[in-house]
């Protein structure tokens, strides 16, 4: 309701300086000011006809109901729909005694306001056909000149792709191969470490392993064996290498996707690739 409210608000205000000024008094509560601002925009345009002509007419005859000056009010409604004779004041929007003066003025003058409405209608019917007649002429030419002889593919690249892993950045800019051996790098990497940590974790929290000082041989450094320490220290080693190159092989990735990233790309097709291109897609 709020969207719609806010729609018909935003259609109805119109463009022109004055008239917004107008509407804003209009708005505001100070018809007086609203009537004044709008009957001298319209003195100064009396040739006006479009949605700016509408909205004046609108505001002064609504403005002079409020004001109870009833004949001005009556000769803007008037004015108002001799420019549109289907007009109608919105119930939601406008007092339910100025629609009730606005639709008994309407009434009146329906005798007058039907040959209006009919020509109106038959503008927008010839209208109607002028645009499905020049349609069909642009379509005929075209069938005559035959296919366009090149077809320009435009594709939006997206920059967080850049900042990545597994070579999205490189996918992108169109280095497969590059983006392939990155992905695989980091993969392996990134399972190397993983499973180091767990297997330190594994070792490392095993009560068998454990052992105490009063052992005889094979622990000098409680609470781990010996051996168990030197396989710890190794598996340390191979977790913060793997750790170290996959962020090494991400940087580089993510440098390279920043040096040949293009934000817009276009390629150009023979109207057949386009046809095939259209067809897989659809």
């Amino acid at each position: 309701m709020i969207a719609l409210l806010l729609a018909v608000a935003l259609s109805a205000t119109p463009q022109s300086g004055d008239l917004k000024r107008a509407h804003d008094r209009f708005e505001f509560g100070s018809f007086a000011e609203a009537a004044g601002t709008a009957r001298a925009w319209l003195a100064e345009h009396p040739d006006a006809s479009g949605d700016d002509a509408i909205e004046a007419y609108r505001i002064l005859g609504v403005s002079e109901v409020k004001l109870g000056d009833l004949p001005q009010a009556r000769t803007a409604f008037v004015s108002l729909l001799s420019l549109d004779p289907d007009y109608a004041l919105d119930p939601f929007l406008v007092e339910p005694k100025v629609v009730e003066f606005f639709d008994q003025v309407k009434k009146e003058h329906e005798p007058a306001l039907a040959p209006l409405r009919e020509r109106q209608r038959a503008l927008e019917e010839q209208k109607r056909l002028a645009d499905e007649a020049k349609k069909r002429l642009l379509s005929e030419e075209q069938a005559r000149s035959g296919p366009p002889t090149k077809v320009i593919r435009v594709q939006e690249r997206l920059y967080l792709f850049n900042w990545m892993p597994l070579g999205a950045g490189q996918f992108q800019n169109g280095h497969r191969a590059k983006a392939v051996a990155i992905a695989a790098a980091e993969t392996v990497l990134a399972a190397v470490n993983l499973g180091s940590i767990l297997f330190h974790n594994q070792i490392a929290q095993d009560p068998s392993r454990r052992c105490s000082p009063s052992a005889a041989t094979g622990c000098s450094q409680p609470p781990f064996r010996d051996s168990d320490r030197k396989l710890l220290s190794r598996i340390d080693v191979v977790k913060y290498a793997s750790a170290g190159l996959f962020w090494a092989v991400y940087a580089y990735g993510v440098v390279d996707a920043h040096v040949y990233y293009v934000p817009r790309v276009e390629t150009e097709l023979s109207p057949r690739e386009a046809a095939v291109k259209l067809s897989w897609n659809y």
